[in-house]
């Protein structure tokens, strides 16, 4: 595809995902599923690919069902410039072992009453989906890919994030691979205060104020692809989040892990 043509259409989808991602679709916060564990080295070849993933996802605040929706998929190369799903990055350094990138990914922290049946989070102001950017470096050794991220709020809080993991790429099949993972999430008080915590204004009978506690949080996952044909690739998700005592200690949540699952598909051009 024609380099000029590819930009065109990709602005226009970074306008509709800007579009969706200020819109609460349904009532329900989305998961951006994460493939970064799945990619291989392809070259700095500019290549195109559009598609979207479903999700279905437990919520740790009180009174919150599992919620499902969509999200659309979007996969650019071109050149140091990627998008892939709603993550954006620059490759600013790649060697034979390790890679640096700027990286700007979506997360969706976002609680508002309406999620809650019975009217347990009433009172509580609404957050919004956010991005995070920073750095994302990746490292390999035997086999193995260990992935360092420094991520800031760059929206919602003056929160900061940490993500360390470790995967492995398997591959049963020519066309697929399983990439089992596990890692923590460091989340600063900041960065729980503004999504858990309790402010003065939100306090009532049965809900005391609750702030400034930072928390770890621990993850295991397996992704997979599978290139059924030369244009369709489909991805999947499973992943259980084990939340550190900084979330699971605020008053508006009820859950001390999570689990989410997420499938899509995406085509290449």
């Amino acid at each position: 595809m024609h380099t000029k043509v590819m930009f065109v259409i990709t602005r226009r989808l970074v306008i509709a995902a800007a579009v969706l991602f200020g819109t609460n679709h349904g009532l329900a916060a989305p998961v951006a599923i994460d493939t970064s564990t799945l990619d291989e080295k392809e070259g700095s070849d500019s290549r195109f690919g559009l598609g979207f993933t479903t999700s279905i996802a437990q919520r740790p605040f009180i009174g919150v069902d599992d919620q499902d929706t969509s999200l659309i998929y979007i996969q650019l190369r071109h050149k140091e410039f990627y998008i892939q799903g709603l993550n954006i990055g620059y490759e600013l350094f790649e060697g034979d072992d390790v890679s640096l990138d700027l990286l700007a990914t979506p997360r969706f922290y976002e609680a508002e009453p309406a999620f809650a049946g019975n009217g347990e989070l009433d009172g509580i102001d609404k957050t919004r989906r956010t991005y995070f950017a920073g750095l994302s470096t990746q490292y390999h050794v035997r086999s193995v890919t260990l992935t360092l991220q420094l991520l800031a709020d760059l929206r919602e809080s003056d929160g900061n994030e940490i993500v360390a993991t470790a995967s492995k790429n398997f591959k049963p099949a020519n066309d697929i691979t399983l990439a089992p993972a596990v890692g923590i999430t460091y989340q600063d008080a900041d960065l729980v205060d503004h999504f858990y915590g309790v402010q003065a204004d939100e306090v009532r009978a049965d809900r005391p104020a609750y702030g400034g506690h930072s928390s770890s949080n621990y993850h295991v996952a397996i992704n997979a692809s599978w290139d059924a044909t030369q244009h369709i690739r489909l991805l999947g998700q499973v992943k259980y989040e084990a939340l550190g005592s900084g979330i699971t200690d605020s008053p508006i949540v009820d859950e001390d892990s999570i689990i989410l699952a997420a499938a899509g598909f995406v085509y290449r051009f």
